[in-house]
């Protein structure tokens, strides 16, 4: 092809490049094979004027519709990105990988360069239209690329600087590119890095999101970077295939590309075999174990997830919990029934109800027994678990937005979980995680009974009961300032303790209930050495924990009856310093009260050594344990351990939520009128 040898050289420039001639600019080896590109294979002149071709709008939304979650990952990121840049004269860009702008936002002073430019929802970006570009070649290349002014094919795209970094799937294949454009004068090496940090986090995010029905092993070779967006991800079914990974995975175990480990036995990548694997899976907490790789004996910390299942609503099972509401009324443990006798005085009453108790208890099960038992059981009940929701969403997944209120936001708008609640029950479960910002807010909308959404001008009107949430000490909260007072205040109108399983006088109904509901079709028998054991059992992951054993003794057991032979000890290791009997212990010895006082003053002991060790630093201390700083000062105070003296918990770590963990077993006991 000939090129017109005008417009100040840059076509001069390109033919040089292309040919290898010397020039007296240094030209990046990814620029001039991509300019070679345009030339041999796209016949591109760069010295033609080019708009980008727009797909139709049906066009569009079916390639959005195929990016799945990766989308709503990927928009939440691009609005961080967007907090980080503000005022920089900027536009982000997600695209497919044919180069198809799914995705924009940007600095509003940016938008009459992005206009000009071509920069919107539904453009082709690609390296064969445009030529070179940061989307474009980015994904030619499949690798982070800055193409900066000059470096870009056609001269009308020479007053930009594109950053991008591609987002591959668990399997290595390319999904998308996010790109960042602005009119920089100087290459933007800050900015690269963060586009390929905000590309890998929406890349492992997507990863876990697709993963959820396989074991997802998550390691380091640190314990506390473990569950960090450096963590390495690898996802394997129940046979110990790899299915997928992330990069992070790779480079921490020396492989090339994923389908390098795809398809290979996990046992043969890692010094353990599936049963380990598998039974790693059944810990509560998800604390990192250590574990081997076979390359390079390489040691690692790592945790397994198992695959997620969907919530049993078809038997009448909720989420989070495995019994139903028959159970929760007539419950034959004192504490729980006079927890449903308290709720049922109140639940018709405008007075907010606080639930406290260890992780697996069943809060949300008993959240929705109180609404499906009150007057608005016919009304919505809409549950919010504030934890599990990203920061940068729970504002418009709470109080909803008005169509156009931010870029990405669905044409429709969207209504809010708070509205969506209207008449009935809004349960915020974790409700210690809400950002703090946030709950000013929640605030206005319990006192004032209307909310704002985000782009509105005009406050709605809102009736709902609220029910909330949590294994935090808020008390303790509240004076460090990470929790408002007054929404304290205003939401533990009644306060109800759920104890956990290794306090419940029902805890043999229950089995039977879970072997009922996990076996099926399948009719067995819990043999009374096993059903002794079972009853035993500390149960630190309490319900959950419980449920994942009987599944394990059902798909375990080949008879129809489950024996002691079945049960594996390790189910019951990690999370709680007495998940186990001691090895000393005889299986069929009671446990009794003797017993419990020399375990805790075994585990005061200890924390007391390692404290002492740490010069009462908690934070070391309780990093040296794998336990979080909060369950340090829970230990603490249950102990009565301080560094001026030990015959009691310091005012610093005295609560009145002393037993959030449910350790009272007397009738009523969790109950705490405001």
């Amino acid at each position: 092809m000939v090129l017109r040898q005008d417009n100040l050289g840059h076509a001069r420039l390109i033919q040089n490049a292309v040919h290898g001639h010397t020039a007296d600019v240094d030209i990046d080896q990814i620029v001039r094979h991509s300019w070679s590109r345009c030339l041999a294979a796209y016949s591109l002149d760069p010295l033609q004027a080019k708009k980008p071709i727009i797909v139709e709008r049906n066009d569009l939304q079916k390639r959005r519709d195929s990016m799945g979650s990766m989308l709503q990952i990927a928009r939440v990121e691009m609005l961080g990105l967007a907090r980080q840049m503000q005022h920089s004269e900027f536009g982000i860009m997600l695209t497919d990988s044919d180069g198809v702008i799914v995705c924009y936002t940007g600095d509003p002073a940016f938008s009459d360069t992005a206009r000009r430019s071509g920069f919107r929802e539904g453009a082709v970006w690609s390296e064969r239209e445009l030529g070179t570009n940061g989307m474009g070649t980015c994904l030619m290349m499949q690798r982070p690329v800055i193409i900066h002014r000059s470096e870009h094919f056609l001269v009308q795209n020479t007053a930009l600087t594109c950053t991008a970094a591609p987002i591959f799937d668990m399997q290595g294949n390319l999904l998308a590119a996010l790109d960042i454009s602005g009119s920089a004068a100087d290459p933007q090496t800050h900015t690269l890095a963060l586009v390929e940090i905000a590309a890998h986090n929406i890349e492992n995010r997507a990863l876990l999101e697709a993963a959820k029905s396989h074991y997802v092993l998550r390691f380091h070779p640190f314990p506390e970077f473990v569950s960090t967006p450096g963590e390495g991800v690898i996802v394997f079914d129940e046979g110990g295939s790899v299915v997928g990974c992330n990069r992070s995975a790779l480079s921490l175990l020396g492989y090339r590309e994923h389908k390098s480990l795809c398809g290979e036995r996990i046992d043969s990548v890692l010094d353990a075999s599936i049963s380990t694997l598998l039974q790693l899976a059944m810990r509560p907490g998800l604390r990192p174990e250590p574990i081997a790789a076979h390359l390079g004996h390489l040691r690692l910390f790592a945790t397994v997830q198992a695959p997620q299942t969907e919530p049993l609503i078809s038997r009448g099972v909720a989420p989070g919990f495995v019994l139903g509401s028959a159970e929760v009324m007539h419950s034959r443990d004192p504490v729980v029934a006079s927890n449903y006798h308290v709720a049922r005085r109140v639940m018709n009453r405008d007075i907010s109800i606080l639930l406290l108790g260890e992780t697996g208890t069943g809060k949300g099960h008993f959240a929705r027994t109180i609404h499906n038992a009150s007057a608005r059981s016919d009304k919505p009940f809409v549950s919010v678990n504030c934890a599990a929701i990203p920061e940068l969403l729970i504002e418009s997944e709470l109080f909803g937005y008005k169509p156009g209120a931010f870029t990405g936001a669905a044409r429709q708008g969207h209504s809010g979980r708070i509205l969506q609640a209207n008449g009935g029950t809004l349960f915020l479960d974790e409700i210690g995680d809400m950002p703090l910002s946030l709950q000013a807010r929640l605030l206005t909308v319990i006192e004032d009974r209307e909310v704002m959404p985000l782009g509105g001008n005009k406050p709605v009107p809102v009736d709902i009961r609220i029910i909330s949430a949590t294994h935090c000490d808020l008390i303790e909260m509240t004076s460090r300032g990470q929790f408002r007072d007054d929404l304290y205040y205003r939401l533990n109108g009644i306060t109800l303790t759920l104890p956990p399983v290794r306090k419940r006088q029902d805890l043999r109904d229950m089995i039977f209930e879970l072997l009922r509901i996990e076996s099926g079709d399948r009719v067995l028998r819990i043999g009374d050495d096993l059903m002794d054991r079972l009853m035993r059992c500390n149960w630190p992951g309490n319900l959950r924990q419980l449920r994942n054993v009987i599944r394990n003794l059902i798909a375990l057991s080949e008879g129809n009856e489950l024996r002691l032979s079945d049960f594996d000890e390790s189910w019951l290791l990690g999370g709680n310093p007495q998940a186990s009997a001691p090895a000393s212990r005889s299986l069929e010895a009671p446990i009794d009260e003797a017993d419990d006082d020399m375990l805790a003053h075994a585990e005061s002991a200890a924390l007391l050594r390692m404290l002492e060790t740490c010069g009462w630093n908690v934070s070391e201390a309780a990093n040296r344990l794998h336990i979080s700083r909060k369950t340090m000062y829970r230990k603490m105070h249950r102990h009565g351990l301080s560094r001026h003296g030990h015959d009691g918990p310091s005012p610093a770590l005295a609560s009145p939520f002393d037993d959030a963990e449910g350790e009272s077993n007397v009738p009523g006991a969790g109950l705490r009128p405001a």
